[in-house]
């Protein structure tokens, strides 16, 4: 149990599922391909109905492509039943069996497989101690508290030893804190074993936390691929630059190019930055500047806006700044003590172009 051997390579190929007939169908997925390498951490993430549950039970097979093919390593299982998928799922309801113990209940998987016991209670202490489980064995589900109880689901898809870990928002139902712990022991386990896994979340934090890539979904198809900071720095849409984290859009100019760079008029500023391959010269496009890109000081500058609202949070101060009768959104990390600006008060104002991206129309 202490390194995972038999990882699964996915790969989805134009996959589409169709729900309903006729002039009341649903295309809850649309055309995805996407290649999961073994070992790997995927994190389907999107807003409600953007189809990455729908993706996820095609996977595990709940439900059955309307068209395309899903290859684990290289064999397709589109039509596999998911009892003969070698998977294993965490559910957000965790989906435990309340009349059999913690112990009962992770050996539950191994005892179908009509393993012999000395070799089922090797494998389930194992995972026990790796959990924090130990000493929990004979309690059943409800004298835990949730986050044990999140621990026993996952102790059981692990002791599988499957090629795929599925997870669907396995941590919705714990509190915040509880929640950032589980997400580093989560990725903990993976690591160490190496189970290709695929999470499912609406959470971005979860999902930049968590990843080795992150599959951005809209509407059933997929907008963008790519790393964490991939996806944050340079989002392949505007979709994908407002749903990940938070973004000031400011309309500008095309003026010139450079490569990758473009030469844009900013607030009547010629700024250079990085852009999308998508813009061309003279078109109107948006300036994506994240709000801990923004400056402000008191200074006199170029940029002078005027504080609308500002909120202080203890490790950070959150300001709204309107210049030329636009809204910014701006985040301080840093404020110095005593050096917070004043609602009405006019500021300075800069911006990091190395921290934006220009995004077309």
């Amino acid at each position: 149990m202490s390194e995972q051997t038999e990882t699964g390579a996915l790969r989805l190929e134009n996959v589409t599922k169709i729900f309903g007939q006729g002039s009341s169908q649903v295309r809850a997925v649309d055309d995805v391909s996407l290649t999961i390498q073994s070992g790997e951490f995927v994190t389907l993430l999107g807003p409600s109905g953007c189809g990455k549950t729908t993706t996820l039970r095609l996977i595990a097979g709940f439900e059955f492509p309307t068209s395309g093919r899903l290859l684990l390593d290289e064999k397709d299982i589109a039509n596999v039943p998911p009892n003969l998928r070698p998977m294993a799922m965490v559910f957000q309801s965790y989906a435990l069996f309340p009349h059999l113990n913690v112990f009962e209940n992770v050996a539950y998987g191994l005892r179908l497989r009509k393993m012999p016991e000395a070799e089922i209670k090797e494998a389930v202490n194992i995972v026990l101690h790796m959990m924090n489980l130990v000493g929990l064995e004979r309690r059943n589900p409800n004298q835990l508290s949730g986050g044990q109880q999140q621990r026993v689901a996952l102790a059981r898809a692990m002791v599988m030893k499957p090629k795929l870990l599925l997870f669907d928002e396995p941590l919705s139902n714990l509190d915040a804190k509880l929640r950032t712990q589980m997400r580093m022991e989560i990725r903990r386990l993976q690591q160490r074993m190496g189970i290709t896994s695929v999470y499912v979340t609406h959470d971005q934090m979860e999902a930049m936390s968590l990843s080795d890539r992150v599959v951005v979904m809209n509407r059933g198809k997929i907008e963008q691929v790519g790393t964490p900071e991939e996806i944050y720095q340079r989002p392949a849409t505007m979709f994908v630059a407002d749903f990940i984290g938070r973004a000031n859009f400011v309309e500008t100019d095309v003026l010139a190019l450079d490569g990758r760079l473009a030469i844009v008029d900013v607030y009547g500023q010629k700024v250079q930055l990085a852009c999308s391959p998508e813009i061309r010269v003279g078109q109107k496009a948006y300036a994506m500047i994240r709000p801990e890109a923004i400056n402000l000081s008191s200074r006199t500058s170029n940029y002078m806006a005027e504080v609308k609202t500002a909120v202080y949070l203890g490790n950070s101060v959150e300001y709204e700044v309107e210049i030329e009768q636009n809204l910014l959104k701006v985040v301080d990390y840093d404020p110095t003590p005593g050096m917070m600006f004043r609602e009405g008060s006019f500021v300075s104002m800069t911006f990091d172009p190395e921290r934006s991206y220009l995004l077309p129309k």
